[in-house]
């Protein structure tokens, strides 16, 4: 019950991000990289995580695209790819760059991805400002994630 609240306040504060910087920058993968999080340190529930991804990006589509199922179908197959990519490398080196890696990877692809769906007058000129802020407030979020992933007791 505490990782689907936790799943929800990110959620939320993503929301809250994307509403304090209107169309003109993009918001950290808040959500998806705590999506992330915890499909990676579950080995047998992967449905829960995609259901999760699914449903946020969902949400997040009603919100904001107006294309349902564009985010629900990106958060899902980063969750999925990131998951496949996680549980190919050995156990033994499941460690910390992999993971800051795999998340990396996904954050820019999704942002990519995003700036497709965005008025092109709004990025006229603009484009490695808006990735440059959305990328420097996504490495913050994932060193937070980091670090809450090293300080916690499970193993």
């Amino acid at each position: 019950m505490k990782r689907w609240l936790v799943l929800a306040l990110c959620w939320y504060i993503q929301d809250v991000a994307q509403l304090a910087m209107t169309q003109t920058m993009l918001a950290p993968e808040i959500f998806v990289m705590s999506v992330v999080w915890y499909a990676v340190s579950d080995v047998k529930e992967a449905w829960r995580w995609q259901t999760s991804a699914l449903l946020g990006g969902l949400l997040m589509d009603f919100r904001w695209t107006g294309v349902p199922g564009l985010y629900g179908a990106l958060f899902s197959a980063a969750v999925f790819a990131a998951r496949w990519v996680w549980f190919q490398i050995p156990s033994a080196n499941r460690q910390l760059f992999p993971y800051v890696a795999i998340n990396t990877v996904m954050c820019v692809s999704l942002s990519f991805v995003r700036l497709l769906f965005w008025d092109s007058a709004v990025l006229s000129g603009r484009i490695f400002t808006i990735l440059g802020v959305q990328w420097g407030l996504s490495a913050v979020v994932l060193a937070l994630l980091c670090v809450f992933e090293v300080f916690s007791d499970e193993d």
